[in-house]
């Protein structure tokens, strides 16, 4: 649910450095130019960088691969999505954490999968069309692609629920400080104790909202960043003290991860990434109303845009 790029970097490293040695990329970062992409924004004209690349990662409501269902329309959704942007010219990257209650068009397929066109929805919902995981992927790749003002997003990766207990464990437990009352998901979450969590209260930290007193989605995304904090920190001492538990990590995840990428690409992508600043996480504005059926989050588009032109764009010369 939390895996980020950081975990392809330490693993993929790992286990390269353990099967040649050291390893060279075979290939430079890939130019990413993506033509006609052009914003116009408080009466200026921009255009995306070159060679900028991103990836969209997505932390699936769901246990194990949910593979081929022989539905086109299912439960699982994406909880979790964050996209990173790689700025390979300036060798930076930078996360963009979007809310999964963000309303937007999403594409949407009758129960014998026929087009049933565009449904304004939570972005979280594009997950559950499509037959297999690769097609949900990337209906929920179109959608953030959509919200985003279209533009192109080179990469997916998804990760289902039952990485948060391997991820959790493998690092002795991640500790946090309970932000707020949660002792409705677990007696031991009081607000302001310190807690090393062990068995199903990471899942419980990270997943938890209707039960709690303050049942939003940023609330839960807090904790979701809380949590990434302490678990990378500990990912790095972990890697200091043992070359082979990176690679025990990935093989530990390898079954629950979807994506368009293959090993080599992930090899050659943490290889050049190893070398890059991390620029940290940028959030959306918006406001919360009550839907239907859902509460509904709506995006500051004014605040979005002009994230949305500081992480991939630069103005247009004249």
């Amino acid at each position: 649910m939390v895996l980020t790029v950081a975990v392809f970097a330490a693993a993929v490293i790992a286990v390269v450095k353990i099967v040649t040695g050291k390893r060279t990329p075979e290939t430079e970062a890939t130019t990413y130019i993506h033509p006609g992409s052009v914003l116009t924004h408080n009466g200026k004209d921009y255009v995306l960088r070159k060679n900028v690349e991103t990836f969209l990662v997505m932390g699936i409501d769901d246990y194990g691969t949910m593979g081929e269902t022989g539905r086109y329309v299912n439960q699982s959704q994406a909880d979790v999505l964050f996209l990173f942007v790689v700025d390979n010219a300036n060798k930076t990257y930078q996360t963009l954490q979007i809310n999964r209650d963000t309303m937007t068009m999403v594409k949407t397929l009758s129960p014998d999968g026929r087009d049933a066109g565009m449904s304004d929805m939570q972005l979280a919902l594009a997950h559950a069309y499509g037959r297999d995981d690769s097609a949900r992927c990337l209906n929920t790749v179109d959608a953030v692609s959509g919200l985003l003002f279209d533009i192109d997003i080179d990469h997916y990766v998804s990760l289902t629920m039952d990485a948060i207990p391997i991820i959790n464990e493998k690092v002795g437990g991640v500790t946090v400080t309970i932000p707020e009352d949660m002792t409705a998901a677990d007696p031991s979450f009081v607000k302001g104790a310190t807690i090393t969590l062990h068995g199903d209260q990471a899942e419980k930290f990270v997943r938890s909202r209707e039960i709690l007193p303050n049942d939003t989605n940023i609330f839960r995304m807090e904790r979701q960043k809380m949590f990434l904090d302490d678990w990378r920190a500990k990912v790095e001492e972990k890697m200091n003290a043992s070359t082979s538990f990176a690679l025990d990590m990935f093989l530990s995840l390898s079954e629950y991860i979807v994506s368009d990428m293959t090993i080599n690409k992930m090899a050659d992508f943490a290889s050049i990434l190893a070398e890059y600043e991390d620029k940290g996480f940028v959030t959306t504005e918006g406001e919360y109303s009550e839907g239907v059926v859902f509460k509904e989050y709506n995006v500051d588009m004014d605040d979005l845009e002009d994230k949305i032109i500081s992480m991939l764009y630069e103005e247009a010369k004249q």
